[in-house]
């Protein structure tokens, strides 16, 4: 049965792809980069976001990159949304008892305006946001919470979730309604994919069956 689940924000929970790409050429801009059309950034962008400048040879460290990010960001707010049934999943996990929390890259601060906005408040766990890496910080996640890993899953949109999913232990669910497409995040083998996180609590019951049918076999 699963008692926990970290979510990644953006692409999971967030529909805030748009405002990423236009807050990420302006940084660009500002470091006089052309702007990126849509299909680029998708093939270039990824996390740790350092590498992504990397691969565009932009000089950038990461505290300027945080503080052109809040300057650039809020002037898309208008393009955030929530994804249509993620309220609903989280209304539904709150209800079973199951712990969640986020486990983001994006801005805290900003991330935190956004649940407030979204009207999630109340129904997320804990935020740990503004993660340059996550690999580096998954360990920490899993002792403050004294996550069991076997009863925890970890969902999230881009191959670096599924990497660091794989790096604690944890089973992985990757989503295709965010930033890496279908056939990156096949090559990362997650344990799971889902179209969106509204398909997350049939997938929780059908893990749960599966689970049952193991014990039963083995009993």
């Amino acid at each position: 049965m699963i008692k926990a689940v970290i979510f990644d924000w953006s692409g999971v929970l967030s529909d805030d792809w748009e405002a990423t790409v236009q807050t990420s050429n302006d940084v660009l801009e500002a470091h006089g980069h052309p702007r990126l059309d849509r299909e680029t950034f998708r093939e270039l962008y990824e996390l740790p976001w350092m590498n992504f400048y990397k691969k565009l040879d932009v000089k950038i460290d990461m505290e300027e990159e945080y503080r052109l990010w809040e300057k650039f960001f809020p002037k898309y707010y208008n393009l955030l949304k929530p994804f249509e049934q993620a309220k609903t999943v989280l209304e539904q996990l709150k209800e079973k008892n199951v712990k969640t929390m986020i486990f983001s890259a994006h801005n805290e601060q900003l991330l935190l305006e956004e649940i407030e906005n979204y009207g999630f408040s109340g129904l997320i766990g804990s935020v740990k946001a503004s993660i340059p890496d996550k690999r580096d910080e998954i360990e920490a996640l899993v002792s403050k919470h004294e996550i069991d890993r076997d009863s925890t899953i970890y969902v999230g949109d881009m191959c670096h979730d599924v990497e660091t999913a794989r790096l604690a232990g944890i089973k992985s669910v990757a989503v295709l309604s965010g930033y890496d497409s279908r056939e990156k995040l096949e090559k990362e083998n997650p344990d799971y994919i889902i179209e969106h996180v509204g398909e997350l609590p049939a997938l929780m019951e059908q893990m749960e069956a599966e689970e049952n049918a193991r014990v039963a076999t083995n009993s």
